[in-house]
């Protein structure tokens, strides 16, 4: 198992279901070199993400952080493929990144000036 940030976009539609706690499957097609791929099993027990996730139509964008485990699964032709299973603590979609930036063609001001987190220059 390794912390991740992953990248795709969902595949299918996301189902919620219910065991001692709900919780969220879903597929994400992971782009890899050319036109390769891989599919990431997802499951969410957490609220915010749980939804987040139903909130997505499937071939819609998608980041994910999380942890993840690597596996293989074998294809019709008895081929391994590889396959990551995620357990997701946090989604990131266009339309919550548009909501945490404010509706689209505005402009963000800040109020006051950020604190320079122990560089020279203020930059952060």
């Amino acid at each position: 198992m390794m912390s991740a940030l992953i990248q795709g976009t969902l595949k299918g539609v996301a189902t919620q279901r219910m065991g001692k706690v709900p919780f969220v499957t879903a597929t994400v097609r992971v782009p890899t070199d050319g036109s390769e791929a891989v599919f990431v099993n997802v499951i969410s027990f957490e609220d915010a993400p749980r939804n987040a996730l139903l909130s997505l139509h499937p071939g819609e964008p998608v980041a994910l952080a999380g942890t993840l485990t690597p596996d293989v699964w074998i294809n019709k032709e008895g081929e391994p493929r590889p396959q990551l299973k995620m357990i997701v603590n946090a989604v990131l979609t266009i339309a919550s990144a548009r909501r945490k930036r404010g509706a689209p063609g505005t402009v963000q001001t800040r109020t006051e000036a950020p604190a320079s987190r122990g560089r020279s220059n203020g930059v952060f």
